[in-house]
């Protein structure tokens, strides 16, 4: 089986996509067996076998995922960490919280902004690992409304209530996403968009009344539809 494993490890890296996947497939089915030579392997892999490799190793999980993946947040490329970062708080590696830290910190000196992907994944992570507490004010924690694989959802009615009270908090909103439920899930359901730019180097309070103004303005836009629930993305003047 030693062999196969290898065998298969190799073809994540295969130029066809579809070779790569039916490798990626067949090693999830081997089991926990693949866990060890896969993580003694993924940082020969280019990007995209690591990318399946981090799917098949938050898929399996063990001890030896879990530090593999820790130490993917150090790789050089940002969708690899963003990956790594989700697969960690998914399978609850609390070690993995200082690699975290570091790795968010080098994406806020990138120049990145906060709402770049990187960054909002890892502070995801953070919070579901307990190292970091987002400000959730009182009123905008009685108005959620969950819905399947959204915990933290909004019925768009109270949408411009939570911005504002976000605000009032000196949080920054800094998306909102709409979905659609019906009887056959949830799904993603597009909006016009203000793609507001922010001077990150303004004073923080700036940086919360810009926040909010542009919040509101795309909020004006919304469909107000009883089936639709909206999430919010906002960070504290500590994420900054």
């Amino acid at each position: 089986m030693a062999g196969e494993i290898e065998r298969l490890i190799g073809m994540l890296d295969d130029d066809s996509t579809n070779v790569a996947e039916e490798a990626k497939a067949e090693l999830m089915s081997m089991g926990a067996d693949v866990v060890g030579p896969l993580a003694a392997a993924v940082f020969s892999l280019q990007r995209y076998g690591q990318l399946s490799a981090i799917e098949i190793l938050e898929h399996l999980g063990g001890s030896a995922a879990g530090q593999s993946l820790t130490d993917l947040l150090g790789s050089d490329h940002e969708t690899v960490r963003e990956w790594s970062a989700y697969a960690v708080a998914t399978l609850g590696v609390r070690d993995a919280v200082p690699a975290l830290q570091a790795a968010y910190r080098r994406q806020r000196a990138s120049g990145y902004p906060p709402d770049f992907s990187e960054a909002v994944g890892i502070r995801y992570a953070l919070t579901a690992l307990g190292a970091r507490s987002p400000v959730i004010p009182p009123l905008t924690a009685s108005w959620m409304a969950p819905a399947p694989g959204l915990e933290q959802a909004w019925p768009v009615s109270r949408l411009e209530d939570v911005v504002n009270e976000l605000a009032e908090h000196r949080q920054v909103v800094l998306y909102l996403q709409l979905w659609e439920i019906n009887n056959r899930g949830v799904y993603w359901h597009d909006h016009d968009r203000l793609d507001a730019q922010f001077d990150w180097d303004a004073p923080w309070a700036r940086l919360v009344e810009q926040a909010r103004e542009a919040a509101l303005l795309e909020v004006a836009f919304v469909p107000q539809r009883d089936a639709i629930r909206a999430t919010v993305e906002w960070i504290d003047e500590a994420d900054r």
